[in-house]
């Protein structure tokens, strides 16, 4: 907060507080606990000594500051904070444990302060904006005031900065700390564009080279050197003890193309593109994307084994890819609410809930199950109008979804965005306690490319409380059940997933090996994430030639699960960790094949096995070879202490009990 006087801009440092200062001189001990709660520092002002009017100006000005700090700033009773510029550098709340002790401030630390945020505001260069356009003929008669210019400048320059700058609130000393970095690289930065002087925008970067994130900045600051045009200052601070490379890949951000016509102007820009060159020619490369949390990104066409690429068997000048956007992930969190859930702290998800998506002439166009861990589930969208419903069958039989007359319209669903509000309808305890009604179906608007997160909220109909979804753990009589659908529905469901030309091509071959050799119909299900454009080709052709059915499915990593850099760990996670969301519950039970694998026998004896009981049956590792002893890595190191002497199991072929997973 700046407060102009004789010139100088001074810092406040404001402590929040509730109480009520009347205008009036009451209780001087009162004025004077506020005076210092408020602690205006280097402002301080014997305040009891001035005359009654200025005393009242002063009183009204506390008054002000006071509901700014509880309000505004939201700074909790007790907290304390320093504002400038627009943003809060300083933050000190006990009760959330960013401090013990309220930080010790010298005048000399407000001066660095004002020096490091001068540096930093957009306050001088939109000053000389509005002075330019005051200078012009018909311009706005609030500008033409210099108080009310001053404004419009304070405020902009605050709007600004908190963009810029959206997590602003720091530490106690970060200020001091990021002025003593730009102090020790001082003098020995890059400089790109024109001078500082000449430019109306000045990018100052400090980058540690050898990071994912350095190589991401350096193509924004690439593309707004060419369309913005600013002086770039770019300091090098590597991290410089190291124990293992920490690039281990090319990196490029792949931003749209803008381009100037002949008068200088900024064009409609091009689609986005990314191009590497100088790459090592005989090293087998693959090429991995990351993509914004809510994007499903597919290839349409790539020639080339783009995850097994060799630049020196590529007999054209480039190896070209391209890749579409093909669905926007429409996600979130479902929880159930049961008589007792308003007393618990946190409600159970509704796990296996089925839930469509489409629209009112075809409410199912997408499909998925709601996940044990946090309720999550997710549908592939596009940018539109959407109606989200309960699954026809048990799952629609048992829920029904939840609005209230505080927090939706009588025609939705309570959908709770995530981000706070003061509404009394906006969470699931206040949908609870009010006039509660029930739907079958809401709309979902999706209108941004950034997707959609929503917290779903069901309920069991009445007369259905006690009854679950799914079965028990120990309902054995479900376990039979399952076993005797998958013998009476007469179709081997075979799971399998493939990336790169080399492996689809011996997919392919599985795929032959597994129709040849069993009598029962087939169905296969293909991960769909990592497939390429001729292969997703291929697939339909030969079902139809072979006489097979086959669907492609696509689950999204989600966003609260670890991430994982490398490709083949990901497309070996996809074999494991969402085998209860990836297929529709009417499949009673699925095979994994490895695509490198060939079938010498029927799959049915393997599809209709007793598990007694388990949910999984992998395979063990034999011992009878003698001549792959030395290969054998389980018997030695980790595995050997951790197997126990147990045998080692492969997942390259594993059946599985979906009912009894789940």
């Amino acid at each position: 907060m700046c407060s102009g006087g004789g010139g100088k801009c001074s810092s406040w440092r404001m402590r929040a507080t509730r109480s009520a200062v009347s205008s009036s001189v009451g209780n001087a001990h009162l004025l004077a606990c506020y005076v210092d709660v408020c602690c205006i520092d280097e402002l301080s002002l014997p305040l009891l000594l001035l005359p009654a009017v200025q005393l009242k100006a002063a009183l009204a000005d506390i008054t002000a500051m006071s509901e700014l700090a509880s309000t505004q700033l939201q700074l909790p009773l007790g907290s304390a904070a320093v504002v400038s510029h627009g943003r809060t550098v300083i933050d000190f709340n006990p009760a959330a444990g960013n401090s013990t002790t309220a930080p010790a401030l010298v005048p000399e630390d407000f001066e660095l302060l004002q020096l490091y945020g001068a540096s930093f505001s957009m306050g001088e260069a939109l000053g000389k904006t509005v002075r330019a356009v005051r200078s012009k003929k018909g311009a706005e008669v609030l500008l033409k005031d210099p108080a009310a210019a001053s404004d419009v400048v304070m405020v902009a320059a605050s709007a600004l900065s908190a963009q810029v700058y959206p997590d602003s609130r720091f530490g106690s000393l970060a200020a001091k700390t990021i002025s003593e970095v730009l102090g020790s690289l001082h003098g020995k930065g890059l400089s790109s564009g024109p001078a500082k002087e000449a430019s109306e925008l000045h990018l100052t970067a400090i980058i540690n080279p050898l990071t994912r994130e350095a190589q991401r900045l350096s193509q924004v600051l690439v593309l707004l050197s060419d369309v913005l045009k600013p002086s770039i200052q770019i300091y090098l601070k590597p991290q410089m003890e190291l124990s293992e490379l920490p690039l281990k890949s090319f990196y490029r951000y792949a931003l749209p193309d803008f381009r100037c016509d002949e008068q200088g102007r900024i064009t409609m820009p091009g689609a986005p593109s990314a191009y590497f060159n100088r790459l090592p020619q005989r090293r087998v490369l693959t090429l991995n994307l990351e993509l914004p949390e809510s994007w499903l990104v597919e290839p349409v066409m790539a020639l080339h084994d783009f995850d097994n690429l060799r630049l020196a068997d590529v007999h054209e000048q480039v190896a070209y890819a391209e890749y579409e956007l093909e669905a926007i992930m429409l996600s979130g969190s479902c929880s159930e609410a049961g008589s007792d859930a308003i007393q618990k702290a946190r409600m159970p998800p509704p796990r296996g809930l089925q839930l469509h998506l489409g629209t009112p002439a075809q409410p199912h166009q997408v499909d998925t199950l709601v996940m044990q861990n946090l309720g999550y589930f997710q549908l592939k969208a596009s940018p539109g109008l959407w109606q989200l419903s309960i699954a026809p069958g048990r799952s629609q039989e048992l829920y029904q979804l939840l609005s209230s007359s505080t927090g939706a319209s009588d025609t939705h669903a309570s959908l709770w965005s995530g981000q706070r509000s003061s509404g009394s309808g906006s969470s699931p305890a206040a949908a609870h306690n009010a006039n509660v009604t029930t739907h079958e179906s809401t709309q979902v608007l999706l209108h941004s490319f950034t997707g959609k997160y929503l917290l779903l909220k069901v309920q069991k109909r009445p007369g259905k409380e006690s009854e679950p979804l799914l079965p028990a753990a120990d309902d054995m009589g479900a376990v039979a059940a399952s076993a005797a659908a998958a013998k009476a529905s007469n179709v081997i469901n075979v799971f399998t997933v493939a990336s790169g030309h080399m492996y689809e091509r011996l997919q392919k071959i599985m795929i032959l090996s597994v129709i040849k050799n069993t009598k029962s119909r087939v169905k296969f299900w293909i991960i769909k994430n990592y497939m390429s454009p001729h292969h997703r080709r291929i697939i339909p052709a030969m079902a139809q030639q072979y006489g097979f059915d086959y669907e492609f499915v696509t689950y999204k990593w989600p966003h609260w699960l670890h991430k994982q850099t490398d490709k083949q760990r990901v497309i070996w996670a996809y074999k494991i960790l969402f085998l209860d969301v990836l297929f529709s519950l009417d499949v009673p039970r699925m095979i994994f094949v490895d695509s490198d694998q060939v079938v010498r026998t029927d799959l049915a004896e393997l599809y209709n096995m007793d598990l007694k009981g388990a949910p999984l049956a992998y395979t063990p590792f034999c011992d009878n070879n003698k001549e792959m002893e030395p290969y054998r890595f389980w018997k030695t190191g980790f595995w050997d202490t951790h197997l126990q002497g147990m045998p080692y199991h492969i997942s390259a072929l594993y059946l599985i009990d979906l009912v009894r997973f789940r």
